[in-house]
């Protein structure tokens, strides 16, 4: 494929998101724009194909997925959420998720902080 022409999961964003503040992430191929206040924090995230994250745990999130899909394993039981669906991972629960095709999805976490916010 022509490296030229790859679009990534966040290229489908609106401006008005992808001019907000971006998150840390530990893995390569996603992007998080960010708004939060003193006590929450939303993440608009995109993903792009064959994205993985690892075993981890924090505080509750919750989202919804806008577009593609997302596959989250929590204490062994797998589940696939595709574009309009909800999904919540309960704190502490340690889980992991993969992104089969670019994903597009909205978390929220009643954690202010966490993420880690530059720019």
């Amino acid at each position: 494929m022509d490296t030229a022409r790859t679009r990534h999961a966040s290229d489908f964003l609106p401006e008005a998101i992808r001019s907000l503040p971006l998150v840390e992430l530990p893995v390569s191929g996603a992007t998080g724009y960010c708004i939060q206040d003193d006590q929450k924090q939303v993440v608009f995230f995109a993903f792009d194909e064959g994205v993985s994250f690892p075993d981890h745990s924090h505080c509750e999130q919750r989202g919804l997925v806008i577009s593609g899909e997302m596959t989250i394993e929590i204490e062994g039981q797998t589940n696939l959420y595709q574009a309009g669906e909800l999904y919540v991972v309960p704190d502490g629960v340690r889980h992991r998720a993969s992104f089969s095709k670019p994903t597009i999805l909205i978390d929220m976490s009643d954690a202010p902080n966490r993420y880690s916010v530059y720019r």
